[in-house]
């Protein structure tokens, strides 16, 4: 995957990488901010699928990371990308089975 298309600037607005260690209960791993321009979710774990949702649907009701309407399931080894409005508000994850799953969010932001 490239992200030379996207402009990457220098200074404390930037983004960045965060690492997170999910179980089977949801847990925030993008929290709302208005800077966020892209938002690029990857599954380094070689066995168990995670799943992201938003906090709430286009129509203001909670959505809870797993297997349900309106998450995305990410496999192992996968990327999943966002850009646009969207990525702006919180983001959920979690594993589907297990303890301890690696999970990877790269956040860019507007400078």
């Amino acid at each position: 995957m490239s992200f030379d298309t996207f402009p990457i600037g220098a200074g404390a607005n930037t983004g960045g990488s965060l690492g997170y260690s999910l179980g089977t209960a949801p847990a925030t791993v993008v929290v709302p901010n208005i800077q966020n321009n892209v938002v690029v979710f990857h599954n380094p774990g070689s066995s168990v699928t995670i799943y992201v949702c938003q906090a709430l649907d286009a129509n203001g009701n909670a959505l809870t990371a797993g297997p349900n309407p309106g998450c995305f399931a990410i496999y192992p080894g996968q990327f999943l990308p966002f850009n646009g409005p969207g990525v702006t508000k919180q983001w959920n994850a979690a594993a589907a089975t297990g303890s301890g799953n690696p999970f990877t969010v790269f956040i860019l932001q507007a400078p």
